[in-house]
């Protein structure tokens, strides 16, 4: 037998009474205990103290017109009862609203009128959500990829990546592009007929059905592919909290969320660094590259970010080149995490192919590289270490490598 959800229907208006009964008649897995017929009685110290005795399991909420009414609601009983999911029902409101209610609870919205259907089927999600089922796998681990200056490869390193960390975990990877202007994710992957969660300018950050729309799935690989826009939704740009919202509402159905972010500190790049558990900072072995990187390992600073959630990867790396893996780590006061070799006509075959290098034999010394972060990332041995030609793990000696003169290295410090 189905364990019911104790339920507290809280109405902005006794005249809503009698939708809200029929609506609800239709829901299986409920159990009204209580009932206010007016949001102003649920304010009220009574009122919090009969429906803390009821102990609830979920409230439905008929939000009144004014949305400061309604969030002063939803403030009171979060504040009350923290842990308890809140389904909301009312007018169309402004995204500022819907994030700020977020925030104080809300798991789903309905519009009014109410169908019963939609209302049924929240509210089975929800009681999975109380009552765990279906629920033991973790939430996602998010993996953004930030390079420090444009060209560094951050979308090559993303997409074979995540070819690789798939194969090697066997577990579900959807790599979210956030480069609204330049993003190209799907097309490294090869897919020709993509699909965008900012479709022709509609808003849809908060439609669940929308995001899984807008997902496309890389049949060779199983890697899902989610694209915000294709550059012209330029009246629209989701804010802070609408992409955190949107990297969490994805994690409940992955198990890593990788995320290609642009190469500027804008408030969506921001917004999937919060979220992430880890950062993959992107640079590369020549001046420019390195001081933009000790401009960016600043800014991850003030953002409040520890050395523990960044990983420097140095791209195209050769032991020829004049700055070696000891000088980056000399200047940058940081350590790198991996360094991918260069291997620019395999690349470039790659991407016009559109396959990535990871789909094809691990024998090539680029591939094994993609294979070799993975699995340290992972925390396991590949039967054979990845030793690529001019390019290797931090963990292998850099004898070979030519240092700058002091006062080129210097300047990086300054």
């Amino acid at each position: 037998m189905i364990e019911k959800l104790k339920t507290v229907v809280i109405l902005s208006e006794e005249r809503f009474r009698k939708e809200y009964r029929y609506a609800l008649g239709k829901v299986d897995c409920l159990r009204i205990g209580l009932e206010l017929p007016s949001f102003q009685e649920c304010l009220s110290d009574e009122a919090m103290e009969e429906i803390s005795s009821f102990d609830p399991q979920i409230f439905l909420i008929d939000l009144p017109r004014e949305q400061s009414d309604a969030l002063r609601v939803l403030a009171r009983l979060h504040h009350q009862f923290l842990s308890v999911p809140i389904l909301a029902a009312g007018d169309t409101y402004d995204s500022s609203f819907l994030i700020e209610a977020m925030r104080l609870g809300v798991k789903e919205f309905l519009p009014r009128p109410l169908n019963s259907e939609k209302l049924r089927e929240a509210f089975q999600r929800i009681h999975k959500l109380v009552f765990r089922e279906d629920t033991d796998k973790a939430p996602a681990a998010i993996f953004s990829f930030f390079s420090s200056k444009g060209g560094s490869g951050s979308t090559s390193i993303t997409t074979n990546f995540a070819v690789s960390l798939s194969k090697l975990s066997k577990k579900k990877v959807l790599v979210v592009d956030l480069d609204m202007q330049l993003g190209d994710v799907a097309g490294f992957f090869g897919v020709k007929d993509n699909r965008y969660l900012l479709q022709d300018g509609s808003y849809t950050f908060l439609d669940p059905k929308a995001v899984f729309r807008a997902i496309v799935t890389h049949q060779k690989t199983g890697i899902d592919i989610l694209s915000l826009d294709n550059g012209y939704s330029r009246k629209i740009r989701p804010t802070i909290g609408e992409i955190k919202h949107l990297l969490n509402f994805l994690q409940s159905d992955y198990d890593y969320v990788l995320v290609d972010t642009s190469n500027t500190i804008e408030d969506n790049a921001v917004a999937a660094l919060d979220a992430s558990h880890l950062v993959f900072l992107i640079s590369k072995c020549n001046f420019p590259a390195l001081r933009n990187t000790q401009r960016v390992l600043h800014v991850f600073d003030k953002l409040g970010y520890s050395p523990n959630k960044v990983r420097l990867v140095i791209n195209r790396y050769s032991k020829a080149d004049d700055i070696g893996l000891k000088d980056v780590e000399k200047a940058l006061k940081f350590k790198v995490f991996w360094s991918i070799p260069s291997d620019f006509k395999s690349i470039i075959q790659s991407i016009q192919l559109g396959e990535p290098l990871t789909l094809r034999s691990q024998s090539i010394p680029l591939a094994k590289s993609f294979y070799g972060m993975s699995a340290q990332v992972l925390g396991i041995q590949l039967e054979q270490k990845p030793r690529p030609p001019g390019g290797d793990s931090i963990r292998t000696k850099d004898s070979a490598t030519k240092s700058l003169p002091l006062t080129t290295l210097d300047l990086l410090k300054g």
